[in-house]
């Protein structure tokens, strides 16, 4: 109930206690009470609530009528008996049951998000060494695009490079009466050749070593043969045309000349086979007569022994 609304009430019911000492007292102390009980239950006032809020909101409690006073405090303190609620047993069977039941419903979902975890951990592996593969597949591809493009620049300027150089070789083997007359040309062209080097080795590509080095296949393409016995065997004497690569790349195969091979015996034939099994039989007869020979010889020096000492 609204406490403003009961505090209402409460002013009612001293309202009609002054009235009661008013009237001369025609009406008994009985009556007011069953009057004032009446009213309480027409004004819907329970004993607690009356109680308290009288006690809280009010300081001049002593200045009421007696057998008000009388009434509220009668009623006002009346026990209230404790609500005693069921006892659970702590070993009820169905409680243990369904809480063990929870217990290993807890313990699959647990178990449960610790496989999809791990499964999603390992998918997040796989999908990184994916991921590092593809990266290095792709920066792979892209390297030997770019190294196919330059390849394929370079060998549409060597021709043009080369020219370059022939026109150096050729200005070097020039009289030098001649060679005045064109030094300022050639060194222009000299600068050109620089510059055409520096921008290939700029993008990677070297020229191959050959001279003085040892033939290799996989680099130099042998054009001719030097007969000198100056250098080793199969070492590079001369240069006939130049040679690139880019990286581990081959992009021309440098043309040399090379000095020749050590001489290895030449294999036997089937003639010089079968000439040279007659020799060694012919020899073997021979040895076998000298052999003969001398065995007809000691047989002999053994008779004239014999024959000496049957003498004597």
């Amino acid at each position: 109930m609204d406490p403003n609304q009961e505090t209402d009430n409460f002013e009612d019911l001293v309202d009609l206690s002054e009235v009661a000492e008013s009237d001369d007292e025609s009406t008994s102390v009985d009556d007011f009470i069953k009057e004032l009980e009446a009213k309480e239950k027409d004004l819907h006032i329970t004993s607690d609530t009356t109680f308290i809020e009288i006690a809280e909101g009010f300081d001049d409690y002593e200045e009421m009528p007696d057998f008000i006073a009388q009434a509220v405090v009668s009623n006002g303190h009346k026990t209230i008996e404790p609500v005693i609620l069921p006892e659970v047993s702590a070993t009820d069977p169905k409680a243990d049951t369904a809480l063990e039941n929870e217990v290993t419903e807890l313990k699959n979902r647990i178990s449960t998000m610790e496989a999809e975890r791990a499964e999603i951990f390992k998918s997040s592996q796989r999908r990184a060494k994916d991921f590092e593969a593809l990266k290095a597949r792709t920066e792979r591809e892209r390297s030997d695009t770019f190294t196919s493009q330059i390849s394929n620049l370079a060998v549409k300027m060597l021709p043009a490079l080369d020219n370059l150089d022939r026109a150096l070789n050729f200005a070097a083997a020039m009289p030098e009466e001649t060679r005045n007359e064109f030094q300022q040309f050639f060194d222009g062209i000299v600068l050109v050749n620089q510059q055409v080097n520096d921008v290939l080795s700029g993008m990677g590509i070297e020229p191959i070593l050959t001279v003085g080095r040892t033939f290799d296949p996989h680099m130099h393409e042998a054009v001719a043969i030097d007969e000198s016995t100056d250098l080793p065997p199969n070492t590079i004497s001369e240069e006939m045309l130049r040679g690139y690569r880019i990286g581990e790349k081959i992009i021309r195969h440098s043309m040399v000349k090379v000095t020749k091979a050590a001489e290895m015996a030449a294999p036997a034939t089937f003639g010089e086979i079968d000439f040279q099994l007659e020799a060694d039989t012919s020899q073997a007869a021979v040895d076998d007569a000298e052999f003969e020979d001398t065995l007809n010889v000691d047989d002999y020096d053994l008779e004239v022994t014999d024959q000496i000492s049957e003498a004597e």
